[in-house]
């Protein structure tokens, strides 16, 4: 009897298990990518075998399937992209991963409108504080891209002049060389001023990312107060884009940009700008001296001026092949660009020059390729090389006095130029290579290991014929720098949490000459002096979402920022050399939400960001008589928030407004002057309160099918601060910076679906007074028409 219970049991047992066995699930999980390697949210993968079995990609891409074992064919389809098939055999392992990549579908994607999440809204819902500008709806706008980050909240741009002028850009309290700047990931520091933000036209560029304080390693950067990356053409097909913009003060700008593209993979591309301005606006105002430099005692109104003509240019041209075995892309490319910038005076407007000018050109080459999907679809690689000459000219060889007349007299000393110093044919040479690689590793469906190592090398020569003395960088100098980083990310509770773990080293070694004393010719004396610098920086970023309308984040970084060449080296003429610099230090933190609604018609967005920035060693520069030299100086803490709110109804009436206040205070300047009251106050000079604001509509389909005016106004703040203190002395005595409130107004047109497209602008168009820096004004009321001929199969 007992053994007919264990025999019958026996059998139940290895039945019921047999049972199991036969309708055991197994996982198909995966990740669905475009051929830029992004993640596609909501693609539909679908298994042909088994009925109504499916599911569709989340927010990065990946997905979750499950089966029972055997052999099926998945179908993945997106909008826009060709479907995907592909055989999968799923066994014993449990868990089978693959990654898909689907091939965008150029016929499909001019006849359909791809819904899902762009790429710039899912940099936003990263766990970094970043801003992303969408340049599409700019591209028909005579704007550069400094014009374009004006817009964001908690950047402030601080201009000496019309089109090409020296700039100064701050971000949440840190200023000029503390933010950092890249274009597709590359940084953009050695690259000269021809190449700099106020010459890149909105045209050429498909995004900009502004990432606040805390920077991710992949940009390689040892920035203080954040990062601002533009995002050029990664699209795979052919198009020309050609425009022409011309406007007050004899402005003309115009680019060209195209690639081909043919389907075996082989691609050429193309870039290139031309700008080109008098700056011959007018400015109030002026106390008019003679020649000589002596008072007229006569205030003069609508002083034009006569000698800041501007004009640059640059190409880039690369080839190379995408889509292939054994690389994603790889392009060779190589840039030359060039600009000439007339001064009309230096720091003080009152004193014009008639005929100093700088120079400025580079030429450099480059390497890039990418591949993913290696090493059983886990790694990915991106390198990047490039190799460099830049070359800047100061040419001040005349001995004349000019007025604001445009009179002159000639100096009795003929040796003087317009400085008032020595005539000047001042040239240095920077020889360049920068070497960029990033690694990215999957460890798993959910944690990925990110490895990113950048050099950046400068070696500065010079020399001037118009001196027989000994110059500048007459020696060479040399700045090596490089940074590493590691970062791990993580993914938890369902994607919800996102955390990312990093730290970075940055290392310096640099061989210098330091002018210790200048006199005269016997008298003067140079010492040679290395430096080597090495810091250890770390931090996270984190975001939780709560759901897909509410997502908090928050970070926080100790990083460094190495001095550049422009602070160790000096330009050669009157700022000279301190290779003894110490990097600047800074503790950045950010706590900041995102929160979007849909009511009916009304799509809503708000966005805000509280930020605390603790700064060591501040690089100023402090002047030594005519000289001046940059040093380690003061400490400071920059607190404040900033917000914005958007608002769009019907997809065709759009407001925003967005408002940063910021406090910046230097902790040291009471221990340093040894008084109490200075302890702790705030930075003069610097804007605390300021914002933008937008309304516009858009009218389609007006004239006929697939055509859309639209027009706009923005305006932008900034409430008045005091240049030299906002303590001592009398208040209504203290210098200023006057309160700015300017006007834009915008109409445009597009027709035979954005293939023609016309606008017209008036900046400034109330014409207000506008000074960025004291005494300095900018111009005022101006006038800009657009035209852009885009085509694309």
């Amino acid at each position: 009897m007992s053994v007919y219970i264990f025999r019958k049991n026996s059998f139940l047992f290895f039945l019921f298990i047999g049972m199991l066995v036969c309708n055991a699930q197994y996982s198909i999980t995966g990740v669905v990518l475009d051929q830029n390697s992004n993640p596609i949210t909501e693609a539909s993968i679908q298994v042909l075998e088994l009925k109504n079995k499916g599911t569709v990609s989340d927010f990065d891409g990946k997905f979750k399937i499950e089966t029972p074992s055997g052999v099926y064919t998945l179908k993945t389809s997106f909008i826009g992209f060709k479907d995907h098939i592909k055989k999968i055999e799923v066994d014993d392992s449990k868990t089978t991963f693959i990654t898909i990549v689907l091939q965008e579908d150029i016929k499909q994607l001019s006849d359909v409108i791809v819904k899902g999440k762009s790429k710039a809204q899912k940099t936003r819902e990263k766990a970094f504080e970043v801003e992303v500008i969408e340049t599409k709806e700019l591209k028909n706008v005579s704007a550069d891209i400094n014009a374009i980050l004006t817009t964001i909240p908690g950047v402030n741009i601080r201009q000496k002049g019309g089109l090409g002028s020296d700039f100064e850009f701050s971000m949440n309290g840190l200023s000029g060389k503390q933010i950092k700047f890249f274009m597709d990931g590359i940084p953009l520091e050695n690259f000269g001023s021809s190449l700099s933000l106020n010459n890149f036209p909105a045209t050429l560029i498909d995004r900009v990312e502004v990432f606040k304080g805390v920077v991710p390693i992949y940009l390689g950067a040892d920035a203080l107060g954040g990062a601002v990356n533009i995002i050029t053409n990664q699209r795979r097909n052919d198009f020309l884009d050609i425009s022409y913009d011309v406007g007050s003060f004899n402005t003309h700008r115009a680019t060209v940009n195209g690639q081909y593209y043919s389907k075996k993979g082989f691609t050429v591309q193309l870039s290139s700008f031309y700008n080109y301005s008098d700056n011959d606006y007018e400015i109030d105002d002026i106390e008019v001296r003679d020649a000589l430099g002596n008072d007229t005692g006569v205030r003069l109104n609508n002083v034009r001026r006569f000698h800041d003509a501007y004009n640059s240019q640059m190409i880039t041209v690369k080839a190379g092949v995408v889509d292939q075995s054994f690389a994603d892309r790889l392009l060779v490319g190589i840039t030359t660009s060039a600009n000439k910038n007339e001064i009309q005076h230096p720091i003080d407007p009152q004193n014009p020059f008639g005929e100093v000018f700088t120079k400025n050109d580079v030429i450099n080459a480059s390497i890039i390729f990418e591949k993913a999907n290696m090493l059983k679809e886990r790694l990915k690689v991106k390198l990047y090389a490039s190799i460099g000459q830049n070359n800047d000219k100061v040419v001040d060889t005349s001995a004349r006095k000019y007025d604001w007349f445009g009179g002159f007299e000639e100096r009795v000393d003929q040796s003087l130029g317009e400085f008032e110093f020595n005539k000047s044919l001042f040239e240095f040479k920077d020889d360049t290579h920068i070497i960029n690689a990033f690694v990215n590793y999957k460890l798993s469906d959910y944690s990925t290991l990110n490895f990113n190592y950048t050099k950046n090398y400068i070696k500065r020569t010079g020399k001037d014929p118009a001196k027989k003395i000994r110059v500048a960088f007459q020696d060479p100098h040399i700045l090596d720098k490089n940074i590493l980083g590691l970062s791990y990310d993580m993914s938890l509770l369902d994607t919800k949490w996102n955390t990312t773990l990093f730290v970075k080293g940055f290392y310096l070694n640099s061989e210098a000459i330091i002018e210790d004393e200048f006199v005269n010719e016997e008298t003067e004396r140079f010492t040679k002096t290395n430096n080597t610098l090495e810091e250890l920086g770390y931090g996270f970023a984190s975001t939780y979402k709560f759901s897909d309308y509410f997502q908090i984040k928050g970070s926080f970084e100790r990083t460094f920022r190495i001095p550049e060449g422009y602070e160790v080296f000096g330009d050669g003429l009157l700022l000279k050399s301190n290779p003894e610099l110490s990097p600047e230090k800074s503790y950045n933190a950010n706590l900041g939400f995102l929160l979007k609604a849909t009511i009916h018609k009304f799509k809503l967005s708000f966005d805000s960001n509280i930020f605390l920035r603790e700064s060591e060693n501040f690089i100023a520069i402090k002047s030594q008589g005519i000289f001046s030299r940059f040093f380690n100086t003061a400490d400071a803490r920059s607190t404040g928030a900033e917000g914005e709110i958007k608002a769009i109804y019907n997809d065709a009436l759009f407001v925003s407004l967005n408002a940063t206040y910021q406090n910046i205070i230097d902790r040291g300047v009471g221990k340093s002057t040894g008084s109490n009251s200075l302890q702790n106050q705030r930075i003069a000079n610097i804007p605390y309160l300021f914002g933008n604001a937008s309304i516009g509509y858009n009218l389609k389909d007006l004239f006929s099918i697939e055509d859309q005016l639209s027009i706009s106004w923005s305006s932008y703040y900034v409430h008045e601060y005091p240049l030299d203190s906002y303590v001592e002395g009398n208040p209504e005595d203290r210098f200023k910076i006057l309160e700015q409130f300017s006007h834009n107004a915008q109409l445009g047109y597009s027709f035979k679906k954005g293939t023609y497209n016309i606008s017209l602008q008036a900046r400034n168009i109330l014409d207000a007074k506008v000074y960025d820096n004291f005494d300095i004004q900018q111009p005022g009321r101006a006038f800009y028409v657009k035209l852009r001929y885009y085509l694309t199969n």
